[in-house]
């Protein structure tokens, strides 16, 4: 006559499947032989602003000027990456990048920008932005202010004489060149 077995706890096979189970759903289902193939840009921000990073049109991090950020959980493939100030939404940076799968991108953003202002007006002048004096520039010099931030700048030349508008013109920083703007009579 065949034995049968007591009625007790669960064997130990059971309890195997279901711990088994337990730890794929607690990992995402993914096997132990399965690899991560994300990728990872990291951002340098040097270019005078904190900005807000965008990935494809999401916003991804926010970095503060003089400091690093990550983007992590990138698919290889082609990614639009654009850089805005923070405070302004000025555009400071755009690229398409190539991403190859489980990799690490370094993208650096750099700034701000100049200005050389030459003087061929046939007097000293002063040279302010945005209304805030900078400094004064004789006639038939060149010089060049440094750290314009991104965004729409009014440049105005006044005569030393007699506060008079020599010239004016408005500045749109985009890039983190050297913009170069002559005053003449």
């Amino acid at each position: 006559m065949p034995r049968l077995k007591k009625p007790g706890r669960p064997g130990a096979a059971l309890i195997a499947v279901v711990s088994g189970l337990l730890l794929l759903a607690v990992t995402g289902c993914k096997s132990p032989t399965t690899t991560d193939t994300t990728s990872t840009i990291t951002i340098t921000n040097g270019c005078g602003a904190k900005v807000d990073v965008f990935l494809d049109g999401t916003l991804r991090v926010t970095v503060e000027n003089i400091v690093q950020g990550t983007i992590s959980n990138v698919v290889a493939g082609s990614h639009l990456l654009e850089a805005k100030t923070s405070d302004t939404g000025v555009l400071v940076a755009s690229v398409t990048l190539t991403i190859k799968a489980s990799t690490t991108t370094a993208v650096s953003l750099y700034g701000p920008a100049s200005v050389s202002i030459t003087n061929l007006y046939g007097e000293i002048l002063g040279i302010y932005v945005d209304d805030v004096w900078q400094g004064d520039i004789g006639d038939q010099i060149t010089q060049t202010l440094h750290s314009i931030t991104f965004g729409s700048h009014v440049l105005t030349a006044k005569t030393k004489t007699d506060g008079t508008v020599a010239a004016t013109t408005t500045l749109n920083v985009t890039d983190a060149i050297e913009y170069a703007w002559t005053i003449t009579k």
